[in-house]
């Protein structure tokens, strides 16, 4: 082996040892720092594009909001022309007219349509027309008109309903089968509360 001096050896074992800490400063000092930094990049481009997935996602719903919003619309279209609209009184004439189709109810007389608040919610949009309908059926006869009434004009409200007998006098003395049939009618009155379409 090769003998080297005691300074050759205090060099060499000084240039070691420098070397050794010039690795351990740039393990430390460079590559630790770099995979930190590395660490650091990934993590932030795993929050960015979760952002963009969030991002992606509110985009497809204001999508889906806007079509659920345009589906509303329409909606809320149809059911406004259903509304009363234009001269009331003529309007509840012929909404009666077209309830009473089908049903052997005879209407007797309908008040003239008044304006007023619905009362259902503060600051609701809709102003409201009531007006009283009286009439007579038989019993059976009127319920299936109320609930066809009920059915097919979902967004009206009948309200205040009273149901009594046929007065006497209205069916007749005659003693005849068609008084006595009469006698077994019933008169109703009912008010009814049905929306005014907007910008009326």
């Amino acid at each position: 082996m090769l003998r080297l001096s005691k300074e050759k050896r205090d060099k060499l074992i000084l240039m070691a040892v420098g070397t050794i800490g010039l690795v351990i400063g740039l393990w430390f000092g460079v590559i630790n720092t770099r995979k930190d930094q590395l660490v650091l990049s990934r993590t932030r481009l795993e929050k960015a594009e979760d952002k963009l997935d969030k991002a992606k996602r509110m985009v497809s719903m204001a999508a889906q909001a806007e079509a659920a919003m345009e589906t509303a619309t329409r909606k809320l279209k149809t059911v406004e022309d259903t509304m009363a609209s234009g001269d009331l009184y003529p309007w509840a004439l012929l909404l009666l007219e077209k309830a009473r189709a089908g049903h052997e109810v005879k209407i007797i007389e309908v008040a003239k349509p008044g304006k007023g608040e619905v009362g259902l919610l503060a600051q609701f949009p809709y102003e409201a027309a009531m007006f009283t309908v009286r009439g007579t059926a038989f019993y059976h006869d009127f319920g299936k008109f109320l609930a066809d009434f009920e059915n097919r004009f979902p967004y009206f409200r009948a309200q205040n309903l009273s149901l009594t007998a046929a007065p006497e006098a209205a069916a007749g003395a005659d003693g005849s089968a068609h008084a006595a049939e009469d006698r077994e009618k019933l008169t109703f009155k009912m008010d009814v509360v049905a929306l005014i379409k907007p910008n009326q």
